[in-house]
Formats: structure tokens, sequence, C-alpha cells
């Protein structure tokens, strides 16, 4: 499987708090997603979506704006409008047209909440910036608002298994949004998925995401690269930010994250990152996370999941060369 497609599986993406809005000069709404992460397609019209910090940046019809959990902003007519708390305006709201504003100019959108593992997706989480703002080209734009139409005729039909097709349906959005965005001209970040596209090492990524468990040196990569081992060295870290075993080595601990998640044993997690045995995965594990993996899974298990995810989320980031 791709490395993207793993990740991407493991992080088991849900999807909450569907609602079509359709607003008219003047308006403006406010985003809180708290502890979710927020998907917004623009479907026609456009809009301006502002940030504390940030300058404000335009949408229109197909764009899409992926809002990380815990992170405000505004979206309305005008970047100067006062804001009314989305909540306020469609509250515990799931699969209905929802109109507010004035009777000027429309805009029509759609919101969405998605949950998911936040230990699976450290790797996708480590490289993306607070908002991701994606601006589709003319046909994958289309093929966004067409996903969108499919969804609206799935609801008003109200077939079997509707829900079901409507989630998933919701899942291609989001996953088309993070393609578009991670592909566009100037947005790729350092990184795996930097490195999955480059010419010269996506070949040596997708052997080592094939079997992290090999025992990868240096000397090997590179020949199997073609380059000499200095070659290779700066090429690797210019690209995904970190030494290639660095990279094997913050890989291994996020493979034994899923396999702890999964119900299995330290033992097991050993055997499938290559550390042979536990206390050998433990010494790494501590040394990555500030845990030992029994210490990290209870604390998991109990929903406290500040430790784990903080540390996690900072290997990963520097593994990706963002810190």
């Amino acid at each position: 499987m791709h490395p993207f497609d793993s990740v991407l599986s493991a992080m088991q993406l849900k999807s909450s708090l569907f609602v079509r809005m359709h607003a008219r000069a003047p308006w403006a709404m406010s985003f809180d997603s708290g502890g979710q992460a927020r998907l917004v397609v623009i479907a026609r019209g456009r809009g301006w979506f502002t940030q504390d910090g940030s300058p404000p940046v335009v949408v229109q019809a197909g764009d899409c704006l992926i809002i990380k959990q815990g992170i405000m902003g505004i979206l309305g007519d005008r970047p100067d409008r006062e804001a009314v708390p989305c909540r306020q305006i469609a509250d515990h709201v799931t699969g209905h047209a929802v109109s507010f504003g004035g009777d000027g100019e429309a805009c029509e959108f759609f919101s969405t909440l998605f949950s998911f593992d936040h230990a699976a997706g450290e790797p996708l989480a480590a490289l993306l910036p607070d908002v991701v703002h994606v601006a589709m080209p003319g046909a994958q734009a289309g093929r966004m608002v067409s996903i969108l139409e499919q969804i609206g005729a799935e609801e008003a039909q109200e077939s079997l298994g509707g829900s079901y097709v409507v989630g998933r349906l919701l899942d291609v959005l989001f996953i088309q949004a993070i393609r578009t965005w991670a592909t566009s001209e100037g947005n790729m970040p350092e990184g795996w998925l930097a490195g999955l596209t480059h010419r010269q090492l996506a070949g040596t990524l997708h052997r080592i995401h094939a079997d992290l468990a090999h025992p990868w040196t240096l000397e090997q990569l590179a020949r199997d690269a073609g380059m000499s081992r200095s070659t290779f060295a700066v090429l690797f870290k210019s690209v995904v930010g970190v030494p290639p075993l660095t990279y094997i080595a913050t890989w291994r601990i996020y493979r034994a994250k899923l396999v702890l998640i999964a119900g299995h044993s330290i033992a097991d997690a050993a055997a499938q990152t290559g550390y042979g045995t536990d206390i050998a995965l433990s010494r790494a594990f501590k040394a990555a996370t500030g845990m030992a993996p029994g210490q990290w899974r209870r604390a998991r298990q109990a929903g406290d999941r500040r430790g784990p995810d903080r540390d996690g989320a900072a290997a990963l980031s520097r593994a990706s060369g963002t810190i």
C-alpha cells in the first residue's frame, strides 16, 4: 500500500455535522472547530476567510478550506464583517440547508466536521498548516461540486445506506483537497510527501515504507538509489528535512503506535518495526515520546492523549522538516 494511502486508512476519518449553507450579503460566520477538523467547500459565489495573524484570503466556487482542530476563523462576504458563531446558526443541524444573512449577493458552501485518530494522523497533521486553502483548478473544482451534488441527492432520496454513502463521499472530498494542496506548485512541504514525489528519492521511500523492519543502513539506501553515501545523505536531508536513519526511526515509532492501537503486544510491535525485542523498542519509544509503550497505551486508553499526541506530532514534525 502507498504510504499516503496507509496513513489515511489508519486515520479512520469520520465526518459529522454536515451542513449546507445559503448565505446572502451581508453575512459572516465564525468557526471554532474545537477538537475536530473542519472542511469547507465553496459551491457557488465567493467569500473572504480571515484568521488572526494572517491576511484575508478570497475563496470561490470549488475552493476548499481545511481548518485544523482548535483553530478559529471567520468566513464572510467581506473581511470586516461582525461574525455570528457557526453553532448559533446551525447548532446540531445535519444534512439540511440553512439560510442566513441579508438579501444581497449569494454564496453557497458546505461545512463538515472531521474527527480522526490523532496518533494515526500524526504524519499528515505534522505537515499541514493551521488552515489549508485549496484553490482548485477548473476541472477539479467541477468534480468537487459534482460530489457535493451527489451528497445532496443522497440526502433528498433518503435511500438505504444513504448516510454511509454520504460519509464516504465526504471522505473523498477531504482526501481530494489534501491531494490537490500537496501537489500544487509552491505548496509541497518538506518531509515524507515531498520525498514520495521526488524523482530520485521516491523509490527509496517506497522501499523503506514497504519494510520498516529491515535493518536499513545508509550504505544500502545510497546503493539502491544509485548514489554515493554523501550525495544521497545530502539530497535526502535537503528534501525530507532529516537524515535517512532518523527518518526511519521516526516512522518505526509511528508504526509501533499503530500496532499498539490495534491491541497487539509490545513484542509484536517490536517485531514489526525491526527492534527485535520489547526492551529495545521500549528504549527507543521512550526516547522519542517520553513514555514507555505500555504507559503510552494506558494514557491513550484513559483518554489522556496530551503526552502521546504532543510528543508524537513533534517527532513527526521534525521528521517532516517543519521544526
